[in-house]
């Protein structure tokens, strides 16, 4: 079985019904609610997503999303070896490096993100929720 990181984005398309990346977002979501699929997120995503939830949205909407969040994926502790692995890695943006750490240290098979241009140099192949969810049904 397969250990999904997801990216913040794939979570934000779903929270928010952002189209046209919502069906697959949702079908990557459902697949670890399966048991399909183990989902990870990291420790600092949590704060974003609430945030950015809670703008868009209400401060109810963010917490009861979060709470959802927090029952369906496994959370990714960032500490300061996480940090300073991300520090090491090449990435265009610290978060993303962060990241890409996190993801290595749950043994994420891939990272499903919609941005996987700012992964190039990740460790961890990082792909979007349709070429993965089209690597599994072939």
């Amino acid at each position: 079985m397969h250990k999904l990181f997801i990216n913040i984005n794939v979570i934000l398309d779903v929270a928010l019904a952002r189209e046209p990346h919502l069906i697959s977002s949702q079908k990557i979501l459902s697949h670890i609610e399966k048991k399909k699929a183990f989902g990870y997120l990291s420790a600092i995503s949590c704060t974003t997503i609430y945030y950015l939830i809670q703008k868009e949205d209400s401060r109810k909407s963010a917490l009861n999303y979060t709470r959802d969040l927090l029952k369906l994926l496994s959370v990714v502790e960032v500490n300061k070896k996480t940090l300073e692995r991300g520090l090491e890695l090449e990435a265009k943006d610290f978060e993303d490096s962060v990241q890409m750490a996190c993801a290595q240290s749950c043994h994420a098979n891939y990272i499903i993100t919609r941005n996987s241009i700012d992964y190039n140099n990740s460790p961890i192949p990082a792909i979007s929720p349709a070429e993965y969810l089209a690597a599994i049904t072939t």
